[in-house]
């Protein structure tokens, strides 16, 4: 198979795409829950959610790679 810049783009975008939408639906989740330390619209709880959205993608991905070999 021969890889071009073109599917490394379009790699990158699916993963930021992904994450992000991902992300939001951690972060909804979660601040639908009790959490009286952390405000509905805290900017550390937006980061937190982000964070665990691109983990969690990073995981898929590097798992549905790895998987395939």
């Amino acid at each position: 198979m021969e890889f071009s810049p073109f599917m490394f783009v379009m790699l990158a975008l699916a993963f930021g795409f992904i994450s992000y939408f991902m992300g939001m639906l951690i972060h909804s989740a979660w601040m639908y829950d009790d959490h009286p330390k952390m405000k509905r619209n805290s900017r550390r709880a937006w980061v937190l959610c982000m964070a665990a959205g691109t983990g969690v993608t990073g995981w898929l991905f590097g798992y549905g790679y790895y998987v395939n070999f």
